[in-house]
């Protein structure tokens, strides 16, 4: 069903209460903000910190129930299991980096057409500016490429607008520009890598492919337009969250961990396809 934000945006995706799903996202995230700063708190944290920890959480939590969205339309479960996962690692101290979850999620909604509609002009310019602290906040100098990618798959689908076009060149001079300022990309901190979570990422990874292949059909609805999302553009969706996966690699361990919100959302795309919770929503939430 249309939302009146979609005159203006064809890629937001409004938390509506009268889904049982979305009201449970709505109910859920106070209690998580609160939580988490109970927790740290208790756990030695100043308050402050504490705070800050616990609302950053909650907001880590929620793109990443929208990302569970993106990666799985037709289970409702896997978005919520990939939101209690950023939780835990919330509660065990990890921090996010939330521009980048952010401009990946506004990427694969462009490719994955949930909404419905081509990007519109707000869109393209919340993108672009989300890739730019991204890459000059928290340093994923690989968002605006994945970007790129977002953009010319949806190019391949259906022929998009100049402003869209526009949006490239202005991503691969943002994505170029991070190796040509200060000391540029530094790749030897990949050094850094735990060998465990390379072991966990490539298993994730191999196993999530293989869902991405086997992907057949999608029976969940786009909001705007009602008819069943793209399959193609779904499993072209999901290979861009995995392929986000791996590229935080290439900041070492220290990038791997502020982006370990994304692993949840493949690890829990694993486990939330078998599970029925919401069956009944129109929305997949």
């Amino acid at each position: 069903m249309s939302h009146p934000i979609h005159k203006y945006s064809a890629l937001a995706r409004p938390v509506e209460p009268q889904y049982p799903t979305n009201l449970a996202v709505i109910i859920l995230l106070p209690l998580v903000a609160i939580g988490l700063f109970a927790w740290l708190a208790f756990d030695g944290s100043g308050m402050g910190e504490a705070g800050k920890a616990g609302l950053f959480g909650a907001l880590a939590a929620f793109l990443a129930w929208a990302l569970g969205r993106e990666m799985d339309p037709d289970h409702n479960a896997t978005a919520f299991i990939a939101m209690a996962l950023t939780v835990l690692l919330a509660g065990l101290g990890y921090g996010f980096d939330l521009l980048t979850l952010g401009a990946l999620m506004f990427a694969v909604r462009l490719v994955n057409r949930t909404v419905g509609p081509q990007a519109k002009v707000g869109d393209l310019i919340t993108l672009v500016l989300l890739n730019l602290g991204a890459v000059f906040v928290e340093g994923a100098w690989w968002m605006p490429f994945l970007s790129v990618i977002a953009l010319a798959v949806d190019e391949f689908f259906e022929r998009s607008n100049l402003t869209q076009r526009l949006a490239i060149p202005a991503l691969l001079v943002m994505g170029l520009s991070a190796f040509l300022v200060g000391d540029g990309v530094d790749f030897s901190v990949m050094e850094s890598l735990v060998r465990g979570w390379i072991v966990t990422v490539v298993v994730v990874a191999l196993m999530v492919g293989g869902t991405i292949f086997n992907t057949e059909e999608i029976l969940a609805p786009m909001d705007v337009l009602g008819s069943p999302c793209n399959c193609r553009r779904v499993q072209a969706g999901m290979a861009l969250i995995l392929l986000a996966a791996i590229c935080s690699l290439l900041g070492g361990q220290e990038s791997l961990a502020a982006n370990l919100a994304i692993l949840a959302v493949l690890a829990a795309s694993l486990v939330g396809r078998n599970i029925e919770l919401g069956k009944g929503d129109k929305e997949a939430a």
